[in-house]
């Protein structure tokens, strides 16, 4: 289960000065806000040039599923391209963000002018499904120390671990993740922080112990 990086970025980049070329002025998005609307937003893309931002969906009790990540040179937006279809997910901003819009029309002339970026872009969101897909697998199981140790595990693997060492994302971000309480999850690092098994701090969580994590995702 290779390139399974939960964080998607660069897929794009041989196209960055192309849609820089052809899109409207790069916009700024402040942290917090709302790109895409689930059942409100539709026609319109963007091709993200920095930033991190969150895909998500709302759930029963008014929270949120977060279904995942997306940094540089990626495109967000694809599901509500035709006029006629909304956005089933909404996607906002981590941190302050720019982005190019894009409308159908540039993107269907871009295509027309290029067409093997059309081909790229089919293995691009092939990639996003395949993550997506893996992802609601891996974290499908009813118990939750096990949903926990799965999603820890898979980030361990990520490029971004093994460049910091740790994962930057906060209680609420990894309990939107695993569809978990706050409170829920405080229990579950904490019996894990005892069991030396991970450590915590501010925005980010390490993992000590891969093999005990391992134990927990083998339940």
């Amino acid at each position: 289960m290779n390139r399974i990086n939960f964080f998607v970025e660069g897929s794009l980049r041989k196209y960055r000065e192309r849609f820089e070329s052809v899109c409207p002025a790069p916009m700024t998005v402040p942290k917090g806000q709302d790109l895409l609307r689930q059942c409100v937003t539709q026609g319109w893309l963007y091709y993200i040039l920095d930033g991190l931002a969150k895909v998500y969906v709302a759930t029963s009790d008014g929270g949120e599923q977060i279904v995942e990540f997306m940094r540089q040179d990626t495109l967000i937006g694809m599901d509500c391209i035709d006029s006629e279809n909304k956005s089933v997910v909404s996607i906002a901003s981590v941190t302050e963000m720019h982005v190019l819009p894009i409308t159908p029309d540039i993107l269907r002339k871009m295509i027309f002018q290029d067409p093997e970026l059309g081909f790229d872009l089919v293995i691009y969101y092939g990639e996003v499904l395949r993550e997506v897909a893996f992802m609601v697998g891996s974290l499908g199981h009813s118990n939750q120390m096990v949903r926990l140790a799965s999603f820890l595990s898979l980030l361990v693997d990520a490029p971004e671990y093994q460049k910091q060492g740790r994962i930057p994302l906060t209680q609420q971000e990894v309990a939107s993740f695993l569809n978990v309480s706050r409170a829920q999850l405080a229990k579950l690092y904490g019996k894990l922080r005892k069991e030396g098994i991970i450590d915590t701090g501010n925005h980010y969580v390490s993992v000590l112990d891969p093999k005990k994590l391992q134990a927990y995702r083998d339940l």
